[in-house]
């Protein structure tokens, strides 16, 4: 009657085969058997892998055939074991003793060079020599090789409390990159910023108003302690002078010559802008004792414009002198406060207004169009309207930039249309634009300049 045993890689119930036989293969893992009970199986092997079962199985089947299959030769393993890993007469008889029991033996000293397949193959060739302790000592030799093999895994799996389990081989799978659209782009882009906090060169406590000449020297002033500081286009600081302390600075303009014109406490005084000597004062209308001067700005003529009492526009040569007024607030046909004045290269003028937002006007006084009307009380700022506005400027392609609060500049085209804006959502106060339409602002709470030049036109 079958005799019923254990798989010992995959602890599968197993039977001996009818007829008798070295070995079987397992038919739920597919592991090569050594029979125990059978003479063939007093090898101490229990497994052998896949790729070396052909030559142990050739091993047996050779030693079979020699009618000798039994406990190998003593003397002859000894030797053997000698040969491949250099041990002492005393080591080698006691792993031969330990193999023969079914234990374990030291292989560490076989060299890099051994190869049980190449070696079999040549013991195999002198088989009449060893007869059946070849084919024991090829068993041996291979199936002790692999055993410490198989036993490190097992050692390492018990250690792990792991069973036997398939090998899952995970694949990552492929990252798939979705093509993005580029960004649009922005209208203007920051490059440069120099400033901080301080009294010191270079450095800013209320800086409000800003002006650059025709060299593209920078000029920064204050609006209560009367410094004005001098830059180079790349912000290298240059020289400093001062309006006189105890008087406001309303605004700056410069003309391309270098002649800077300061709006102080409701006139209009002429310095040259590298060292600050004092020109004169410009001329003052007399019909209106409380008329003051709000704005000044360098038109591409020469020619000064400016705001006088509220609402009128009076034109002054580049030496100061009273050429034209122009009655707004009558062409509009309302009474308007305008707080500054920009003039483009083809004489338009604009003038703002801080609930009504910018009025344009023809170069002969016509009123035209209005546009960016202030943000209601409680409303939040929406693109186009102005909240706080503080300053005008105007490029060389005739667009308006309008400084102020949340966004800190908003930029319309020459007939109103809101555009874009630049520098996010803070405060800015003065604003100036070179003959290269880039544009420099002061972030008053920032205590800085910042300069931006144009990503699309």
């Amino acid at each position: 009657m079958p005799e019923a045993l254990k798989c010992p890689s995959c602890s599968a119930s197993l039977v001996y085969p009818i007829g008798g036989g070295a070995t079987m293969r397992c038919p739920y893992c597919g592991s090569t058997v050594v029979l125990s009970g059978n003479p063939q199986a007093n090898f101490g092997v229990a497994s052998i892998p896949e790729a070396l079962r052909p030559m142990v199985e050739k091993a047996i089947e050779m030693a079979r055939g020699s009618g000798r299959l039994g406990t190998p030769g003593k003397i002859e393993a000894m030797k053997y074991y000698r040969t491949l890993t250099g041990a002492g007469l005393a080591d080698a008889k006691k792993a031969v003793e330990s193999l023969a029991a079914g234990g374990t033996a030291d292989f560490s000293g076989i060299g890099p060079g051994f190869s049980p397949g190449v070696d079999a193959a040549k013991l195999a060739s002198t088989g009449a020599k060893f007869g059946c302790g070849l084919a024991m000592t090829i068993i041996l030799v291979v199936g002790f090789i692999v055993a410490k093999v198989v036993l490190s895994i097992h050692h390492q799996l018990a250690a792990q409390n792991q069973s036997w389990a398939p090998k899952i081989v995970t694949v990552p799978m492929p990252v798939m990159t979705v093509p993005q659209a580029p960004a649009a782009p922005t209208f203007a882009h920051q490059v440069m910023e120099f400033g901080s906090e301080g009294i010191g060169v270079g450095r800013f406590k209320d800086s409000r108003s800003i002006a650059i000449d025709g060299q593209g020297h920078i000029y920064v002033g204050e609006y209560s302690d009367g410094r004005v500081q001098v830059f180079d286009s790349d912000g290298k600081f240059l020289a400093e002078w001062s309006i006189g302390k105890g008087k406001y600075l309303s605004n700056l303009a410069a003309s391309r010559d270098g002649t800077v014109y300061a709006v102080v406490s409701g006139h209009i005084i002429r310095y040259t802008g590298a060292t600050g000597m004092p020109l004169g004062e410009v001329e003052y209308r007399t019909e209106d004792k409380d008329e003051e001067y709000t704005d000044a700005t360098v038109g591409p003529n020469g020619n000064i414009y400016t705001i006088a009492g509220s609402s009128d526009i009076v034109t002054l040569s580049p030496d100061g002198k009273i050429q034209t007024v122009i009655k707004a607030g009558e062409k509009v046909g309302e009474d308007l406060s305008f707080s500054r004045i920009a003039v483009a290269g083809t004489g338009e003028m604009y003038t703002l207004n801080q609930q009504g937002g910018v009025f344009k006007f023809a170069s002969d006084g016509r009123y035209v169009n209005r546009f960016g009307s202030g943000v209601e009380a409680g409303a939040l700022p929406t693109p186009g309207h102005l909240l706080a506005p503080q300053n005008l400027a105007i490029d060389g392609e005739g667009r308006i930039y309008v400084s102020g609060v949340e966004p800190a500049i908003q930029v319309f085209s020459a007939d109103g249309s809101y555009l874009d804006s630049i520098g996010g959502q803070e405060v800015v106060f003065g604003l100036a634009i070179n003959d290269h339409d880039e544009i420099f602002a002061c972030f008053r709470n920032q205590h800085s300049v910042r300069k931006f030049v144009l990503d699309k036109h």
